[in-house]
Order: structure tokens, then C-alpha cells, then sequence
């Protein structure tokens, strides 16, 4: 476990304020062991078992081996989104997305992720948050199982902490070769072309996201994709100018109604933003259904997935 002097250089990143903030919220938790922290029917996960209750539905349904089963069968999504403002070298440029993993929920899951994208072509990858399970604790698991699934991609990684991520696995993730934003931005670059990937930290429980600090130095007219662990900034991102922003957090439900019919999520952003691709004014925008599950090693009618995200000239 990282100390808090061996996480001081991250401040100056993520932001003094929000440095502070984050860790303060992280220590609580941990008293707390996790208390607090849900939303919705979640909220009550301390004093209800909300995970066993759907394992036993599952299972007294016949439901549970076709759920297990989905867990393991990842599908690639490919998503193509049309930019108007994206330079002509950019165009096709392609980043492949995972979220969502919970990497230690099982322990043949990561060599099931690597297997599936082994065969895919892109540009960058890009994580957006949630790499554990638990959302106290040691995630000395979860780490090193993320850094396995990525560790034959020689594409550029990126990635932002989610609300189950704690700041203490940043230097080990980055020293493995994963560049965390936190509220931060790179420039990506073909040719005399640039494209802004932006990320910002947890807007859901830690809300340490700030858009001013992650967009500081860049150009109103550049071309902006957005890493944003919950698609509830939607609003906040359109103000800001951001093209296209990548999202994960709520899973698709994880556990559906035939024809993907949501039954449980946090509330935290509308409907129309749990799942899939989506607009807001100017503002595009896909949530990824995740790649992994958490809590329960099992989905149903929700597919776990990986997405390309092809940017093309609109």
C-alpha cells in the first residue's frame, strides 16, 4: 500500500484540492469499510446483501450457468462516430475501450480478455476505471491482474480511476506502462495534426473530476474526446466544447430484462445514457456496457463487451 508521501507527486496532477478531497474520501471508506458508497438500491448493500439476493433469484430460476456463462462471452463492439471538426489524418484513427473489468472477480477472467482482444487492430487503448472489485481495501489483485491483460498491447495506454479505484495503484499501473489522466489531457498527433484525449477523475462517489484543470492549455477549436468513468457528466462536458466522450460505470445493468430492459441502476445519469451510443446537443457520446461484472460473475441479456471506437470525418 502506497503511502501518503509516496502519493504526494500525484497532486500537482490531479490537483491540490482534489488530491485532498480524494483521499480524505478514500480513508473514510475504508473505516466505513465501503458504507455510503451506493446509490439507489445500492445504498443499502451494508446492511442487505443485494448480490447474494440476485445469485439465488438466478439460480432458483435455472438463469445462473447461461449467466456465467455470458461473463466469459465478450463481444467487440465497433462503434463509428462521424466528427466534424476531426483533421483528415485522424480520420479512421481507432481506440479500443475496456472498462468496467474488476479484474480479480475470477481468476481465468483476465487471459479471457487478452485472448479476446489479441486480434484487434487500433491506434490507443483506453481504460476507463473501475480495475477492482472490492472499493476498500488491498488491490494489489486487481492491479496486477490489469496490468497481465494489457501487458502484450504496444499500442499507447491511457486510462482514469473509476469509483472503485483507489490512487494508491497509479504508480504501479503507470510504471507497467499506463498513462493515468487525472484531470489531465494529452495531444495525440499524425503528421502536423492533433486530437486532445482528455481524462478526468471519478465524477460518481469520489467526484474529484475537474473539467477546467483537465482542459487548461487546450484550444477551443481542437478536436476533444472525453474519458469520463460515468456518462453523468454529459451536461458538463457539452458546455465545455468535448466531441466525443467514452464512458463506463453502469454496466448496461449487467442483469436485464429480455431486450436489454434495465432492472437496477444508480440513478446517477438518465436512461438514455446507460447503454450504447447517444447524443446531447453537439455531444456524442457511448457507454460501454462493460467489459467485466461486478459482484457477480454473471449477466444476463447484457453482453460484457470491448469497443472500437472509430473517429471518421463528418
Amino acid at each position: 500500500m502506497s503511502s501518503i508521501e509516496d502519493l504526494q507527486p500525484y497532486a500537482a496532477r490531479l490537483g491540490e484540492a482534489e488530491f485532498e478531497a480524494r483521499l480524505a474520501a478514500e480513508a473514510h471508506m475504508r473505516a466505513k469499510r465501503g458504507e455510503g458508497q451506493g446509490k439507489g438500491i445500492f445504498r443499502f448493500e451494508h446492511k442487505f446483501n443485494t448480490y447474494a439476493a440476485i445469485r439465488f433469484c438466478l439460480k432458483m430460476s435455472g438463469f445462473w450457468q447461461r449467466a456465467m456463462r455470458n461473463y466469459f462471452d465478450i463481444q467487440v463492439m465497433r462503434q463509428e462516430v462521424r466528427l466534424a471538426n476531426l483533421p483528415a489524418e485522424f480520420d479512421g484513427y481507432t481506440i479500443l475501450q475496456l472498462t468496467d473489468l474488476h479484474a480479480d472477480l475470477h481468476p481465468d477472467f483476465p487471459a479471457r480478455v487478452k485472448e479476446v482482444i489479441a486480434e484487434l487492430d487500433y491506434d490507443c487503448l483506453a481504460l476507463t476505471g473501475d480495475f477492482r472489485t472490492c472499493i476498500f481495501g488491498d488491490h494489489s489483485g486487481a492491479t496486477a491482474a490489469t496490468i497481465e491483460i494489457v501487458s502484450e498491447v504496444e499500442a499507447p495506454k491511457y486510462a482514469i480511476l473509476g469509483n472503485h479505484d483507489c490512487l494508491a495503484k497509479v504508480p504501479a499501473m503507470e510504471a507497467a506502462g499506463i498513462r493515468f489522466l487525472l484531470n489531465e489531457h494529452v495531444i495525440l498527433r499524425r503528421g502536423e495534426a492533433e486530437l486532445y484525449l482528455i481524462g478526468i477523475d471519478d465524477p460518481n462517489f469520489y467526484k474529484t473530476h475537474c473539467f477546467e484543470r483537465a482542459l487548461r492549455g487546450v484550444p477551443n477549436e481542437a478536436t476533444k474526446v472525453l474519458l469520463s468513468h460515468s456518462p453523468q457528466t454529459y451536461a458538463t462536458a457539452a458546455a465545455h466544447g468535448i466531441d466525443y466522450l467514452m464512458a463506463g460505470h453502469t454496466h448496461g445493468g449487467q442483469i436485464c430484462l429480455p431486450g436489454g430492459r434495465i432492472l437496477m441502476h444508480d440513478g446517477s445519469s438518465p436512461r438514455h445514457l446507460l447503454a450504447g451510443a447517444w447524443s446531447e446537443g453537439t455531444l456524442q457520446g457511448y457507454t460501454s456496457r462493460g467489459t467485466g461484472a461486478s459482484g457477480l460473475t454473471a449477466r444476463l441479456n447484457c453482453p460484457s463487451e470491448v469497443t472500437l471506437h472509430t473517429l471518421r470525418c463528418g
